[in-house]
């Protein structure tokens, strides 16, 4: 079989300095030196994506947003210093003194925050331009993405929490605090004046949330000259991560998710859309979710989820043939080592699901394209090379058949 695309995801943790980001990305080059002879796709998560639907055009490039420089960011009443409080103490009680060894908190680790470096759009510029060139004298050829998340994880959402939540349908569970902010698209939006990159003149009354992410994920991509877009956490289908969690999925829901996957097809022409699953099979996101075959064929590629914290170990293999079977997008497997907004260790912390998820490439490399990962933790520090060369190891094994 031909070699498997590597997708790696990275956060503006990896840098020392935000303004000058060279040195980080010459280092995760190095780092991942034997992953280079294959497609190479690098999804860059500035943040939740709160910074694209932001994004105000060209002329904005000075305009500052928060990102991701947290471990297990949530708001709630009383503001970040009072839910940091309270959080920390509840995982020094349960997990330090208590000896608790799943789940939340445990996995999430203790609120704190990593960077005080202020980020805007030049700097994000010239992040992605660290990364083109150091691929250019490394001869490589390298798919540059960045990361839409539907809900408000890893950072401040003002979109979709302030400025728009009239189209925050549901919860997301940041680090076991439910916290609203997760976008419907089927949902209409409420006017507003403000200037984005694809709705110079604002925002009007009635527009579907998705139409508007599709037009501004596609002006956004357009003016920094990003290859696509990761859309993260099932983006699209509300209700996370279990099919109980869905709303009814009645024929007018069904063709409100279509109408945007294929927005958003059009709007982004030959970049490419990638998107993360809802961890279960293709049949379960149709009756469940009311996914359609058309948002399938829409799709380059399906990050097949499977991560520890969060997946039934049995639905693996069948999600991941379901997703093979489309016949479209291409299936990439997705795999754990650490977390780069949560400070759990799946190697470490999940020893059998790590090396469960490894069995299934091993035995099912014949139905995919690729494998995804992670590349760097929450305190910014790349996987630990023993751990990268055995799986890498797994993937060449898996390749010759």
């Amino acid at each position: 079989m031909t070699a498997m695309e590597a997708c790696l995801w990275i956060t503006p943790k990896i840098f020392d300095d935000l303004r000058d980001p060279a040195p980080g990305v010459a280092a995760f080059f190095d780092h991942h030196a034997g992953w280079l002879d294959r497609t190479l796709t690098l999804v860059f998560c500035a943040g939740n994506g709160d910074h694209v639907l932001n994004y105000a055009g060209r002329h904005a490039w000075d305009d500052r947003f928060d990102w991701a420089r947290y471990n297990c960011f949530a708001l709630g009443p009383g503001g970040p210093a009072a839910m940091a409080r309270a959080h920390n103490r509840d995982w020094l009680a349960r997990v330090r003194d208590g000896g608790e060894r799943s789940a939340n908190p445990y996995s999430a680790g203790p609120m704190f925050t990593l960077s005080e470096q202020p980020m805007d759009y030049e700097t994000l510029a010239g992040i992605y331009a660290a990364v083109r060139a150091e691929a250019r004298t490394r001869g490589l050829r390298v798919r540059l993405l960045e990361y839409l998340e539907p809900g408000p994880e890893f950072c401040r959402s003002e979109w979709k929490t302030v400025l728009h939540p009239e189209v925050a349908a549901s919860a997301a569970d940041a680090g076991g605090h439910l916290v609203p902010g997760v976008i419907d698209v089927t949902a209409p939006l409420a006017a507003d004046g403000r200037r984005y990159a694809a709705f110079p003149g604002g925002i009007p009354a009635g527009l579907p949330a998705g139409d508007f992410v599709a037009a501004q994920t596609a002006a956004f991509t357009g003016d920094f000259g990003l290859d696509g877009v990761l859309l993260g956490n099932q983006f699209g289908l509300v209700g996370f991560w279990h099919p109980d969690n869905a709303p009814p999925p009645t024929p007018e829901r069904s063709a409100g998710i279509e109408r945007f996957f294929l927005r958003l097809r059009a709007a982004m022409g030959e970049r490419l859309v990638y998107w993360m699953d809802t961890y279960w099979r293709a049949e379960v996101e149709r009756s469940a979710w009311g996914m359609t075959d058309a948002a399938y064929r829409s799709l380059d590629a399906i990050l097949v989820s499977t991560f520890a914290v969060l997946v039934e170990r049995t639905e693996i293999v069948p999600n991941l043939l379901s997703k093979a079977a489309l016949g479209g997008p291409r299936p990439l497997l997705g795999l754990d080592f650490v977390d780069p907004w949560y400070w759990y260790r799946t190697y470490l912390d999940d020893r059998r699901t790590y090396r469960y998820q490894r069995e299934v490439l091993a035995g099912h490399a014949a139905s995919l394209a690729g494998v995804s990962f992670f590349a760097n933790d929450t305190f910014g520090h790349f996987v630990p090379a023993a751990e990268l060369a055995a799986t890498l190891e797994v993937v060449r094994k898996a390749e010759i058949g």
